[in-house]
């Protein structure tokens, strides 16, 4: 059997224009459409979410659930498409600390800028920016955090797979 870790696999990098950084992290849930969108990429199967995937930030509090599809308070064009080189395996640049062999690491940059909220909670990799039908993921920040218009937002999320 193999499961993915899903404690503190989520890393949020806020770059302020001082230069500084500061590091939340999130704890995550893979939901039920994950499960099975990894059971059949391992089998070769056609993936039952479509790639690419999207990160959606929100407000909310309630603990994720398996049946999860988008954040509980989307937060207003905070949509932002996964990278272009990711998934990728065993990412361990740009301050992910969490990847590794048995890692799949999703990469999020948003523009300086791009996002201005308080109070952000929580997000998902979701199957659509606009209109979300199905969740990958879905995560709490041990924090809340604020992101003004002079701030730079990476976030990272880590499925680490490990047996059992």
């Amino acid at each position: 059997m193999v499961k993915v870790k899903n404690k503190e696999n989520v890393l949020a990098i806020i770059r302020k224009s001082d230069g500084t950084e500061k590091i939340i992290k999130g704890h995550n849930i893979i939901t039920d459409n994950g499960d099975e969108y990894y059971a059949r990429m391992v089998i070769g199967d056609t993936a039952n979410i479509s790639n690419p995937f999207y990160l959606r930030l929100g407000t909310g509090t309630n603990t994720p659930t398996k049946s999860d599809y988008d954040v509980t308070t989307f937060i207003t064009g905070s949509d932002q498409q996964v990278d272009d080189t990711f998934p990728q395996r065993n990412y361990t640049n740009d301050g992910n600390s969490d990847g590794g062999v048995n890692v799949i690491t999703y990469k999020i940059t948003y523009a300086v800028g791009a996002v201005v909220a308080t109070g952000i909670s929580e997000g998902a990799l979701v199957d659509s920016g606009t209109n979300p039908t199905k969740a990958l993921n879905h995560f709490l920040f041990t924090t809340t955090f604020d992101l003004s218009s002079s701030d730079q937002l990476v976030v990272f999320v880590n499925h680490s797979f490990v047996g059992v």
